[in-house]
């Protein structure tokens, strides 16, 4: 059997990758697991040997590949047969785990009798009902502006709202209210990112933009947060909204980085 989780939100991937494992485990006594890297030296020779393996102690095998794109082209092809050969297997179980859709040499992933799962960045209702569920299991109740200024802080970055609500978990508080988040925000950063990006925004002086822009980069070191929270900012009008937009298509295609984008957007004011 062959299970391919593919997709940039590495938290949600990651938590299936776990279930799957705990499966294994609770069903299998002897259970055969191993972890293979494609990406370095060798690795690939050990994954057929662990594949054509046989031991009368093992109940069953289950190998965890990463970064099947990375081999060399004569191993890909070799990979490519492995795969296509194991993919009725009944003892063996190989789970794939990428950031990334299959190239074509691979679509038969995306194909029966092969399992798979794809794991986009969430937004808009499914993240916010992802946001709900997460902070249900930590004992956190949320009110609605709460929820909302956290999904406009962290976007699709799954990581980092786990983080985030790891983090209120902590605080004597179970209701997180805005004034309840905003203060612990105050707390935990050194800067108000609020307030100094709606300076930013606002401010006529590209002196002053540029020093805001400064300061929140080397305190959050986070240049996608400052620019979610930019391209929702209540403020906005249409125009900005569309310029966003574009440099938002711009950053997830690859022609610039959210450092570039956010320079050019203090510049230009």
């Amino acid at each position: 059997m062959i299970i391919y989780l593919y997709g940039p939100d590495s938290y949600r991937r990651r938590e299936k990758l776990n279930e799957y494992l705990e499966r294994y485990k609770n069903k299998y006594a002897a259970l055969s697991l191993s972890n293979f890297d494609l990406e370095a030296d060798g690795e690939f020779q050990k994954l057929k040997d662990f594949i054509q393996s046989q031991s009368l102690f093992e109940s069953s095998k289950l190998g965890v590949i990463f970064n099947i794109g990375d081999s060399e082209l004569k191993e890909q092809k070799e990979l490519i047969k492995v795969l296509k050969e194991n993919l009725e297997s009944k003892d063996l179980t190989l789970i794939i785990n990428e950031t990334k859709k299959p190239t074509k040499e691979f679509s038969f992933l995306l194909k029966e009798p092969a399992i798979f799962w794809e794991f986009e960045n969430l937004t808009g209702l499914e993240l916010q009902k992802f946001l709900e569920k997460e902070s249900e299991q930590r004992g956190l109740i949320l009110d609605k502006e709460s929820g909302n200024s956290l999904c406009q802080v962290f976007g699709g970055d799954s990581w980092g709202l786990i983080s985030e609500l790891g983090k209120l978990a902590l605080l004597n508080e179970r209701k997180i209210t805005k004034k309840v988040l905003e203060n612990h925000l105050h707390a935990s950063l050194p800067v108000n990112i609020f307030s100094a990006i709606n300076r930013m925004r606002s401010s006529k002086n590209i002196g002053e933009r540029l020093s805001l822009l400064e300061e929140l980069l080397s305190r959050s070191e986070d240049p996608a947060m400052i620019f979610n929270i930019l391209a929702v900012s209540p403020y906005a009008d249409l125009k900005w909204k569309e310029k966003v937009a574009d440099y938002d298509a711009a950053v997830k295609s690859g022609k610039l980085e959210y450092e570039e984008v956010l320079l050019d957007l203090t510049l230009s004011g």
